[in-house]
């Protein structure tokens, strides 16, 4: 780690979504967290507050020094000690139950042995199986036969976040031997496409990295605004964040640009769960904003991000959903 380079001028701390959220008051913040929590005695005051992080990585991004600040608060919530919140409890007792952070209510299982596998994640496969079911037509149109398989567990990256180290490690295990059957494997939750990369050591792609460059088309009236996921921009890719925004535009979508387009919805970093009324406020502070630009709905490119928005009252589609190959 290196959490000895802080110069303590507040940049984090500025540019964290939940410190400059009403409700966000009770968050130490980023440098306490991530800076002094490890190396002083702040660790055994901080409490669950840790955990009042989106893992947005807003706060490395700003940091002048480059402190991994993201994966120092990580390492103290692995190390913490206590009862769980009632949301992150439930998340370990559906992992428990059937292997997945939500409850499962995708039926459309594709086991055909297929080199290609579709990994929906956890939200893709309980609260948003419409948007698998369209990203995996979308695929097959653009002819990739793909399998997506009832035996792929969550990717475990949720658990990391909660720090839930041996039940992520669990999962990792339990996946490994999945993963091998296939070729490639393609996402469209940017938060699973980051944990094959860094913890599984698999080159999944996110299904915008594989949209690039095709023929595309919408259908899509009116004028739409962007929900830029943090993992895709400050995860994978600040290029494959800009390629969401070009297969739209090449597709004929009217696109709203907005200041604050890839600011956090509040959905990430187990907050939906442990803490819905800070995850509700961030997510209605830009639904806010959507709505005074007048825009007809938001596109995305993350279930969270979907899921979290969407609770708010906006219509908000996944890129897979707003899209269609050109015939």
């Amino acid at each position: 780690m290196n959490e000895g380079r802080c110069v303590k001028c507040g940049s984090c701390l500025r540019a964290c979504p939940v410190l400059n959220d009403p409700s966000g008051s009770r968050f130490p913040g980023p440098r306490t967290v991530g800076v002094d929590a490890p190396r002083f005695l702040e660790r055994d005051s901080i409490g669950q507050n840790a955990l009042r992080c989106t893992t947005c990585h807003a706060c490395e991004w700003a940091c002048p020094s480059g402190i991994t600040l993201t994966r120092s608060m990580l390492k103290l919530r692995s190390e913490m000690s206590g009862e769980r919140l009632p949301g992150h409890r439930k998340m370990l007792e559906n992992i428990s139950s059937f292997g997945r952070t939500v409850s499962t209510e995708f039926s459309g299982w594709m086991e055909d042995g297929n080199r290609i596998l579709y990994f929906p994640g956890c939200i893709g496969l309980g609260r948003s199986t419409d948007l698998t079911a369209s990203v995996s037509s979308l695929l097959t149109s653009l002819g990739m036969k793909h399998d997506i398989s009832s035996e792929a567990m969550c990717c475990g990256s949720p658990l990391l976040k909660i720090g839930a180290l041996d039940a992520a490690e669990g999962l990792r295990r339990r996946n490994a031997e999945v993963f091998s059957r296939y070729d490639r494997i393609i996402t469209s939750c940017p938060g699973c496409t980051y944990q094959l990369r860094e913890v599984y050591g698999i080159e999944a792609e996110h299904v915008i990295e594989v949209l690039k460059g095709s023929d595309l088309c919408s259908n899509l009236e009116g004028r739409w605004a962007l929900q830029v996921p943090c993992h895709l921009r400050r995860g994978i890719s600040p290029w494959t964040a800009e390629d969401l925004i070009s297969i739209l535009e090449s597709a004929g979508v009217s696109v709203v640009r907005m200041p604050g387009e890839d600011g956090c919805c509040g959905g990430g970093g187990g907050m939906l769960s442990g803490f819905p009324e800070t995850s509700g406020s961030i997510a209605r502070s830009k639904v806010d904003l959507y709505r005074r630009a007048g825009v007809n709905g938001v596109i995305t490119a993350c279930p969270f991000c979907s899921l979290n928005l969407g609770r708010e009252g906006i219509k908000v589609l996944d890129i897979g959903e707003a899209i269609a190959p050109k015939h």
